[in-house]
């Protein structure tokens, strides 16, 4: 038998260099999902108040959660809780789609428990996420494939498929705990209390997609130059990178699932110059709106363009 071929093994990342990801949520949705491609720019040593599930089903290499290292094969499915620092390397490798993720508020699904006794069973499930759980054996392999289904899942559907696979973290016979069991308590309350500020920032940002940075810092208490630098350094991001991000996301969720026209997507999401918000689109997503509502199979008969003269045929 060939031996398998030894990763070189990076070294580990220092904790206080973990960043900050910034997490949009679509609109009319309580989580997030999506398909990473090896290596990407969200492929980083981050951390975030959300919980994350990361399934990466045809590759190997390092997992890092929070103090722990160790190695990681195809079909790999793990669990990250609330501001515990996490990454996935593969030395060497570029592949398209390596990453399934899904991250999701779980404050709002714990406090489902309260009130559907049938759900209470999660409720321990918060403890555990703190150290990182992996799942091994059928218990991964259920997982995965909910994982998958959950990319082109309806709302609704989706909302089942996740309660169901935090089912699966709850009553898995087959799973560890990665990061040590003292490593939450010390770490998490820093990170905390490091993002207060910028936790509010967001908040503001989510309601008000148009805000500029010196009304964000001025609601949070902080000077513009000593807000600008806090975020960048918290975050990895600039205010005005983020804020575009953003924007962005809520068109998209706009242009898929409404048909609402370019114009009223371009105001809704911030812009207030058309050209500009297409611009912006066309940066982040590769697509015009136009094609982005095409490729997610959304027709209307609303006007896409408002260059089109009086008259003009319409899509």
């Amino acid at each position: 038998m060939i031996a398998p071929e030894r990763l070189e093994e990076p070294q580990p990342p220092r904790l206080n260099r973990a960043t900050r990801e910034m997490i949009a949520f679509p609109a009319g949705r309580s989580y997030l999902t999506r398909r990473d491609d090896y290596p990407h720019p969200l492929c980083t040593w981050n951390y975030h108040p959300e919980w994350e599930i990361h399934f990466i089903p045809e590759a190997r290499g390092f997992v890092y959660v929070g103090d722990y290292i160790g190695n990681f094969e195809a079909g790999h499915i793990a669990l990250c809780g609330t501001n515990l620092p996490h990454n996935w390397v593969s030395p060497g490798l570029k592949q398209r789609g390596r990453d399934y993720v899904l991250q999701f508020d779980a404050e709002q699904y714990l406090s489902i428990c309260d009130i559907m006794p049938e759900l209470r069973l999660i409720r321990p499930l918060s403890p555990l996420a703190e150290r990182g759980i992996e799942l091994g054996g059928q218990d991964a392999r259920e997982a995965g494939d909910i994982v998958l289904a959950l990319q082109t899942a309806s709302p609704g559907h989706g909302l089942g498929l996740l309660i169901e696979l935090l089912t699966i973290f709850a009553e898995a016979t087959d799973r560890r705990l990665l990061a040590s069991p003292g490593f939450a308590k010390g770490y998490a309350p820093i990170i905390a209390g490091r993002h207060s500020k910028v936790d509010q920032a967001m908040q503001h940002m989510q309601v008000n997609p148009s805000i500029s940075m010196n009304e964000v810092a001025d609601l949070v208490g902080a000077s513009p130059s000593a807000f600008s630098r806090s975020f960048k350094l918290l975050t990895g991001k600039t205010f005005s990178s983020y804020q575009r991000t953003l924007r962005i996301s809520r068109a998209s969720t706009l242009l898929a699932e409404t048909g609402r026209a370019v114009t009223e997507v371009c105001f809704e999401s911030g812009y207030k110059n058309l050209s500009n918000f297409n611009r912006a689109f066309l940066e982040e997503t590769g697509m015009t709106p136009r094609e982005y509502r095409k490729v997610s199979g959304i027709r209307t008969t609303s006007q896409l363009v408002t260059d089109s003269p009086p008259g003009a045929p319409q899509e």
